[in-house]
């Protein structure tokens, strides 16, 4: 006999269960070229400086690295992260800097902090599917903030904080998931005022932050009066490895006291040896160095992907050109669906992510994200070429 657990099912994928069931054995296909996840490129990951960062942290500190830490994060690497934000105009006081395992864990604390039931959300749309999920878990009224190449609908915006209640936004400024935009200067000065003379609060998720190919950006948090209005959640997962799983939140001292509270209660820290680890490599090697090495790669794979769309797709479908981050955002003709899709390209050797799970509320059907930050330029050149045939096969069929 079964046992029956006594609690409600609430919580749900973001995505169908039989698009998740397609991406999982897509992935252990080697005959599928994925396009699916915002992954880092596994060929740039610095393996051997980190084997040695490792290595010497457990050589010299080794009881220190297996034992518990303070909940607020490593000393040292506290001070590294403060260093490299206030090079890209963030100042940061001891005091405003909490880490946190991955920018994952920074959203969930976030949201359990500043969010309860009702609450009012401004979330753009579309936006990073796990943003979705874990604000959502909080069951706030989300409002979607319509963003694209063209930049954030910043009259919604202005209608939502000007509308009487105290009003939160999940926002990302300087590298958007899943178009590749960044905001302009002037659109970030006017959010900034907007949250100082309404009251409002932003959480800028900076994740891409520093992948930009045509120029650095600032991030929201440095531009002036953004102190008390923008709490700003970073990682290292994009620009070095996700395996280390080690994010931060810059935010007011009182709202950080409380989050370390909160992280103490969830995981009571971050794990103390990749904290150390990461801490001795960044001892040892310049991160912007490292970043500087990646882009071009990273703009080579975008430039292949972007040159096989415009080969290989058929008319009617649009893409945009990102600027940032690790994909591109697909928009197909309006009759078709992206999940209807998956599973015809699959079958002929490619995957992909559909894309209404990006969507906050009011899902379309008709996009779909496209990944060329994991794969050489080759494979991304097959891959878009293989979903160009089945989408044209597909919208030619009788």
């Amino acid at each position: 006999m079964a046992v029956r657990f006594p609690f409600k099912q609430w919580i749900s994928p973001r995505q169908p269960p039989e698009v998740e069931r397609l991406l999982k054995s897509a992935a252990t296909r080697k005959e599928v070229l994925s396009l699916a996840g915002g992954l880092p490129g596994e060929d740039l990951f610095p393996r051997a400086a980190l084997a040695e960062a490792l290595e010497e942290v457990m050589r010299e500190h080794g009881r220190e690295a297996l034992q518990y830490q303070w909940s607020e994060g490593y000393g040292p690497l506290r001070e590294q992260v403060a260093a490299m934000l206030r090079d890209r105009g963030v100042e940061v006081a001891q005091d405003e800097l909490l880490i946190t395992s991955g920018a994952q864990q920074a959203l969930d604390l976030l949201a359990r902090l500043l969010l309860r039931p009702g609450d009012v959300l401004g979330i753009e749309s579309p936006t990073y599917v796990a943003a979705i999920e874990v604000f959502g878990l909080q069951r706030p009224r989300m409002v979607p903030l319509a963003r694209g190449e063209d930049g954030l609908d910043m009259a919604a915006v202005r209608e939502l904080v000007r509308g009487g209640e105290k009003s939160l936004l999940y926002l990302a400024p300087a590298g958007h998931n899943p178009s590749g935009s960044s905001l302009t200067a002037e659109a970030c000065e006017e959010l900034v005022a907007l949250c100082r003379e309404h009251d409002a609060l932003i959480v800028e998720d900076d994740a891409y932050g520093r992948i930009q190919f045509e120029g650095a950006r600032r991030p929201l948090r440095s531009y002036p009066g953004a102190e008390e209005r923008v709490i700003l959640v970073g990682t290292f997962s994009k620009v070095l490895t996700p395996g280390l799983r080690v994010g931060w939140i810059v935010a007011p001292p009182a709202v950080t006291a409380q989050l370390v509270l909160l992280k103490g209660i969830a995981d009571l820290q971050t794990n103390t040896l990749g904290q150390m680890a990461l801490s001795s490599y960044l001892d040892r090697h310049d991160l912007g160095s490292h970043v500087a090495r990646c882009l071009p790669r990273y703009r080579e794979r975008r430039d292949v992907m972007l040159q096989s769309l415009a080969e290989h797709m058929p008319g009617g479908v649009r893409w945009t050109r990102p600027t940032c981050g690790f994909s591109v955002w697909v928009t197909l003709p309006e009759a078709l669906a992206a999940d209807a899709l998956l599973a015809r390209a699959i079958d002929e050797g490619v995957a992909f992510e559909p894309g209404a799970a990006f969507f906050p509320t009011d899902a379309p059907r008709n996009h779909l994200r496209l990944s060329f930050s994991n794969q050489a330029p080759g494979p991304i050149a097959e891959a878009v070429a293989r979903l160009g045939a089945t989408l044209r096969a597909w919208t030619d069929a009788p």
